[in-house]
This record gives structure tokens, C-alpha cells and sequence, in this order.
């Protein structure tokens, strides 16, 4: 009988721990289940709705449930993008002097989202960011940085197509 209950012993110990780390999981898988609901909220509010978001099966290593943010279309994202960081900028804006979350290069590629033009950045102005037309001859325009983006490289390979071909010598 003595030997029976050293053997049941260690048994009831993992008993115990698989009940804890249940209870851990249940409480992480939970924790990540609020946040995906959150996050899908606002970004439904925000017209960038995400359709894959979902949460996770527990990590077999870690226990851990992570949000996967999962499949998105492009636009959805750059929108996402831009009201986080129209957010931040609300955010800072509360504490000190807007200032813009990026400065690019003078000659990067960049767009413009309110007039939804692309164009090169050619400096500060009183009032924003110069930029001036990629392709085509024609007057600079002065934009707000809380509404200047890096352009993608979709938008750079779309925008390298429509260069002319340099002429051939000889």
C-alpha cells in the first residue's frame, strides 16, 4: 500500500501543474481574445477592417496565445497606418509642439495622402513639407507632414515605369 501512494504521488504533483498551466493558458488565450476584439473594433471604426484577425492556438513551447493580425489588403493597411499615426500625432500634439513621426530625404519618393498626389520631398516650409511633381514639370505644393507617407514600392515601381527610356548613343 505504502509503495502505491509513492507511485500516485508524482502523479497528483502533474495533476496539479497541468491544472495551473490550464488555468495560465485559459487566462492568456483570454487577455489575447480582448485585445483582437479591440483592435478589430477600432479598426472596423477606422473603414481598414481586417478580415483574418484572429487569436492564436497556444504556443506547444511557451504556452503563450498570440493576436495574429493575419491577411489584410494594402489599402486596408496604408489606412490602418495612417490614422495611427494621425493618432500619435493627436497624442503628442496633447504634451508638445506636432511633430512628424518621420522626415524624409530631400529627393525621396512620397505621398501626399490628402490630394492623394505622389511627389519628390524638396524641403521644409513655413507651413509643411515642399514637394514638387516626379515626373512632370510643374509647381511645387506645400503638405501637411501629419499627411506625408513614404510611398510604397508599389508606388516606386509604378512610378519608374512611367520615366522615359534615356536615348540611345551612337
Amino acid at each position: 500500500m505504502a509503495a502505491l501512494d509513492k507511485v500516485r504521488r508524482p502523479t497528483q504533483g502533474v495533476t496539479v501543474a497541468n491544472r495551473k498551466l490550464r488555468k495560465i493558458i485559459k487566462e492568456q488565450r483570454r487577455q489575447a481574445t480582448e485585445a483582437c476584439e479591440a483592435l478589430r473594433e477600432v479598426a472596423t471604426a477606422a473603414g481598414c477592417p481586417l478580415p483574418s484577425l484572429g487569436v492564436d492556438s497556444p504556443s506547444v513551447i511557451t504556452g503563450e496565445c498570440l493576436v495574429d493580425v493575419g491577411r489584410a489588403r494594402p489599402e486596408s493597411v496604408l489606412h490602418l497606418a495612417d490614422v495611427l499615426r494621425v493618432g500619435l500625432a493627436t497624442l503628442a500634439a496633447e504634451s508638445s509642439p506636432v511633430v512628424p513621426l518621420f522626415r524624409p530625404k530631400v529627393g525621396d519618393l512620397v505621398v501626399d495622402t490628402e490630394s492623394g498626389r505622389v511627389g519628390e520631398y524638396a524641403g521644409v516650409a513655413e507651413d509643411g513639407w515642399t514637394l514638387r511633381p516626379f515626373l512632370m514639370d510643374g509647381p511645387k505644393w506645400t503638405a501637411d507632414p501629419l499627411h506625408v507617407r513614404t510611398a510604397t514600392t508599389n508606388e516606386r515601381v509604378r512610378t519608374a515605369m512611367t520615366l522615359p527610356e534615356p536615348a540611345k548613343v551612337g
